[in-house]
């Protein structure tokens, strides 16, 4: 699937939380069985046999108490967490009349820095694209890496840079696809590409890879996979195999583990960025937005994903301008959940 494509097929949990007043929260997780280990029917399974029956019944604006609850309930299944948890912040933000960011402590800033993905077969397609977004305003670019020879990706890399000029911000996602003499060869090939990070070059268990690699690398590294907990992120800056983190809801568990996991980054010195996992509707990326705005730093910017849907959840989408992504301002997420549209994608039960 290119930057520019649509989705064919995608696998999302939601989750509907309605309290005894008739209030109703949504919240959402992506099925990433290579980067939490969650399949859509575990999500449900967890969901229905260890996550509703904790909150059925329950005060809604416990929310910290609540979160303490599901992170406890079950080893992993941090997609499922993160599902229930969001859905519990819309429902609050909702009795309470503010937006989710409210919830979270108010704005830290006024804009973000949205990061648009180039994934296409061939490096003219990843120009095309680029020069049109650069035109609509984007000025902050991933290149994906980890698929092509590598001789081929840092050629794409320079080509890149030229032709978006020096002002426009550039980094490389490897999704875990590098060796390690790939990986060494990419950063010193691409050394001289400005790139502001190289994303996940090894498997998520590889720490030792990370750090050797870090040792040598003109290139800042970045943690995805890898970075599933706060632990690990603390594990990794303290060996100093990392610049910064990718932080994701579906890995922390959630609203508040997202938060805990930014603010512990950056009181070590690492820069953050925000995404989404692939598929998600607006009603995920809401979640991320409101994240994204109170957060302490976000120097590596936000990625959400659902303006690549072919149809969206929500009756009126999130939209990106000039490269930055509008806080949703209603109460809650900010989003209304296109109910017939769920209802037509629904997965029934075999």
């Amino acid at each position: 699937m290119g930057g520019g494509q649509k989705f064919s097929y995608s696998e999302s949990l939601i989750v509907r939380a309605e309290a005894a007043n008739g209030l109703v929260g949504w919240g959402e997780a992506s099925a990433a069985p290579t980067m939490t280990g969650d399949s859509l029917e575990g999500m449900v399974a967890a969901v229905e046999r260890y996550f509703a029956p904790l909150l059925i019944g329950q005060n809604a604006a416990d929310l910290g108490v609540l979160a303490q609850r599901l992170a406890h309930a079950v080893i992993g299944n941090t997609g499922p967490k993160a599902a229930c948890a969001i859905a519990l912040h819309d429902l609050v933000g909702k009795y309470l009349g503010v937006p989710v960011s409210a919830l979270l402590g108010g704005k830290a800033r006024t804009s973000l820095l949205a990061l648009t993905q180039l994934a296409n077969p061939d490096v003219e397609q990843d120009l095309a694209e680029a020069k049109q977004k650069k035109r609509a305003g984007y000025g902050f670019f991933k290149l994906k890496v980890g698929v092509k020879p590598v001789e081929e990706e840092i050629a794409s890399a320079y080509s890149l840079r030229k032709a978006l000029g020096p002002e426009v911000l550039l980094c490389a996602d490897a999704n875990m696809g590098l060796t390690a003499a790939q990986a060494r060869k990419f950063v010193t090939g691409a050394a001289d590409a400005g790139l502001l990070f190289l994303e996940q070059p090894f498997r998520d268990n590889d720490l030792g890879g990370m750090l050797a690699l870090a040792r040598v690398s003109p290139i800042p590294l970045c943690a995805d996979e890898s970075a599933h907990s706060v632990e690990a992120i603390i594990d990794m800056q303290r060996q100093g195999a990392i610049a910064g983190v990718n932080i994701k809801t579906i890995k922390m568990g959630g609203v508040i583990g997202a938060m805990r996991a930014a603010v512990v980054s950056d009181a070590l010195g690492l820069a953050v960025n925000l995404a989404s996992k692939t598929g998600e509707s607006s009603i995920g990326a809401a979640a991320l937005v409101h994240l994204g705005y109170t957060i302490p730093n976000l120097d590596w910017g936000i990625n959400i994903n659902n303006h690549y849907l072919a149809t969206d959840l929500v009756n009126q989408p999130l939209k990106q301008k000039n490269g930055s992504v509008e806080c949703p301002s209603g109460p809650g997420l900010g989003v209304e959940v296109d109910e017939a549209a769920l209802r037509r994608f629904r997965v029934k039960k075999r």
